[in-house]
């Protein structure tokens, strides 16, 4: 699977709009059209967002409630095993919102791998804030 940031954007967006500090993983698929308000899933969808999920907690960008450490999803045959925990957005997680929510700096960091993504995110934000500053 390839990240896609602008997947990634649209799952922190929505966990930011969120009118609490946690999130349901069902409310979170809701929102971003995973899963509709009787709890069908969107098949195209499913597999796309436990895996963007996973790489957001693999890189501490998101905590989940689920102790472990599948952020509700148990692989079956045909499919998931879905629990429903909380997720919240980490201190990272912000940072790396703010990269993601920047057209300009997203541009010059989507092709490289998460990790680089965000440390170079970083450091291009610290550069643009210098220079708006002046």
């Amino acid at each position: 699977m390839k990240i896609d940031y602008k997947f990634l954007k649209s799952i922190l967006i929505a966990m930011e709009e969120y009118k609490l500090h946690q999130i349901r993983c069902y409310d979170l698929m809701q929102k971003i059209g995973v899963m509709d308000e009787r709890h069908v899933l969107n098949e195209e969808l499913t597999e796309k967002f436990v895996g963007h999920i996973k790489i957001l907690g693999d890189n501490y960008f998101i905590e989940s409630s689920d102790k472990q450490g599948n952020y509700g999803f148990g692989n079956m045959n045909n499919g998931y095993a879905m629990s429903n925990p909380l997720y919240r957005i980490t201190a990272n997680g912000y940072e790396f919102l703010d990269i993601l929510k920047n057209d300009t700096i997203l541009n010059k960091v989507k092709n490289f791998a998460i990790k680089n993504a965000w440390e170079i995110g970083k450091q291009l934000i610290i550069e643009s804030a210098k220079i708006n500053m002046l």
